[in-house]
């Protein structure tokens, strides 16, 4: 009897010590939970929505001399970084871009776009989880607005997209500019959207079209991060997307997020954003893969609402068939359209992101006012600014004058040829080489920096902006497109709502010419 009750007692005890561990485990999980719920909240409080923040850059005076003396080596510097109030000692701090960084250095312009590494040399240094985040410079965006908008536009639709927040930029206490401050595709981007960063993450450098090759290791795909060094998920992704027989599924879902994808290829046709896979770059896009099955993740939306090449001011990139969202592209080249679109499931539901997007856009002057008044006065103060402060007010208002030459020159375009027989294509509708575009400066060869004359130095920046000689012109030497964000998106909805409806194809071309001269012949 005495063993019996002993042994209940010794159970009793185990059974205590048992509940006791597992009332600790969860107690700690739920505590974990807690702060990485808090990091999280505060991490996100950094980009609350429409706040302006202050971020300071403290760098050695010699090593700021050697990275404007070399922007284009894109070299970390060791700085201590201040952001909305919370210092973060010895991070990494660079120059980063690509057109835009080139297009910078060949310049009288200091104004770069930085990106900032809180990881950099110290390892797991984050600020409340962010590890990484870059500084836009707004090249290209009179208005200060394509880009924020774009990520709002693609958040409506449920796509996993960075952060952002505009940014006062300070480097050694001085105001340096007014930036765009995005939320970088690294390690705290993938654990905030996919609970992890094990996965496989890859950045499309120009020309990343996913056209399958044997035996190509696809270099435009670099990789960022994860442990299959050999890109055989890649790989194998890029096969099966290439072998999807027409208007078939076959096994892509398998090995691919098609959702992803649809609100990624129908952001770019609305908001006429072909500096991205839909253009003739193939490029601005990740690609995260976990267990070989694919998202894609937008990425660089300055150029975006109209801003790439001439495609505003002619009207032709706001009568861009939804069915054929490509500019100077064959679509036959592009797979992640061209073979998602001919199956007609993704295509209804393509069209839904596409409905859902325009019905964002319907407040779109309303929201760019809004946007305008809490902006302007940092705008002006704006001590580097690429455009003068008359060019911002143009380019975020609407003009009844720019409407009229938008709607002349889509009436007078030419009848787009059809292009199922082969890759010939019409010159009117192609993008010309990017070097080419309105309002684009030249573009030079990778590492390659024009000589000033007899080594003379860069002139001094003129107070208060860049002076004339970098504003000479529709959208200044810094490119922009000089077409008004409103007017591009007025244009760009009334066609697609015309298309939706039917009054307009969505394939060919989707010019009131074409139809008013079909319902003259039907007549």
């Amino acid at each position: 009897m005495k063993k019996k009750i002993i042994a209940r007692k010794f159970m009793s005890i185990i059974l205590a010590g048992i509940l006791l561990f597992t009332t600790v485990a969860v107690l700690r999980a739920y505590a974990l939970e807690v702060i990485s719920s808090k990091e999280t909240a505060e991490y996100g409080g950094i980009f609350e929505k429409d706040r302006v923040i202050d971020i300071h850059v403290e760098v050695s005076e010699e090593d700021w001399k050697s990275m404007l003396s070399d922007p284009l080596a894109e070299e970390y510097k060791s700085a201590k970084v201040t952001i909305d109030g919370n210092t973060v000692e010895n991070v990494g701090f660079r120059t980063k871009g690509n057109l835009s960084l080139r297009s910078v250095a060949s310049s009288d312009s200091d104004r770069y776009s930085f990106r900032i590494k809180l990881d950099k040399y110290v390892k797991g240094q984050t600020l409340f989880g962010l590890d990484e985040f870059v500084v836009n410079n707004m090249y290209s965006d009179p208005s200060y607005m394509r880009e924020y908008l774009s990520y709002e536009a693609l958040r409506e639709i449920g796509a996993d997209v960075p952060l952002t927040a505009f940014a006062n930029i300070y480097i050694n206490g001085e105001l340096y500019g007014f930036y765009l401050c995005v939320e970088a595709i690294d390690d705290s981007f993938l654990e905030r959207n996919f609970d992890n960063d094990k996965g496989n993450l890859y950045k499309q450098e120009q020309g990343s079209t996913l056209q399958y090759v044997e035996g190509s290791n696809y270099d435009k795909s670099e990789q960022k991060s994860g442990k299959d060094e050999t890109k055989t998920d890649l790989k194998n992704f890029i096969k099966v997307l290439n072998d999807m027989k027409a208007g078939e599924k076959g096994n892509i879902e398998s090995v691919l997020d098609v959702d992803s994808t649809l609100k990624y290829i129908a952001a770019n046709t609305v908001l006429g954003n072909y500096d991205s896979y839909n253009g003739n770059m193939a490029q601005n896009y990740y690609l995260y893969g976990q267990d070989g099955k694919f998202t894609v993740l937008p990425w660089d939306y300055n150029m975006s609402i109209g801003g790439f090449g001439g495609g505003g001011g002619n009207g032709s990139s706001t009568t861009i068939p939804i069915d054929e969202p490509v500019s100077g592209a064959n679509i036959k080249n592009l797979p992640m359209i061209n073979n998602l679109l001919a199956v007609q499931e993704y295509k209804e539901r393509y069209h839904g992101y596409i409905k859902e997007l325009v019905a964002y856009l319907e407040n779109f002057e309303g929201r760019v006012d809004e946007l305008a008044k809490i902006i302007r006065p940092y705008v002006a103060a704006d001590p580097t600014k690429f455009y003068t402060m008359e060019q911002f007010e143009t380019s975020i208002v609407y003009s009844e004058t720019e409407a009229a030459a938008i709607k002349d020159a889509v009436q007078n375009m030419p009848v787009k040829p059809d292009e199922s027989a082969g890759e010939k294509t019409n010159e009117m509708f192609r993008q010309p080489p990017q070097d080419q575009q309105q309002g684009m400066p030249p573009v030079f060869p990778e590492g390659e920096r024009p000589e000033r004359p007899d080594g003379e130095e860069r002139p001094e920046r003129p107070q208060g902006g860049m002076g004339e000689n970098m504003k000479g012109g529709p959208g200044g030497r810094m490119g922009g497109s000089s077409v008004s964000i409103i007017n591009y998106v007025k244009a760009r909805v009334e066609n697609i709502k015309q298309q939706l409806a039917g009054t307009l194809p969505t394939t060919g071309n989707t010019t009131m010419n074409r139809m008013q001269g079909e319902t003259q012949k039907s007549n």
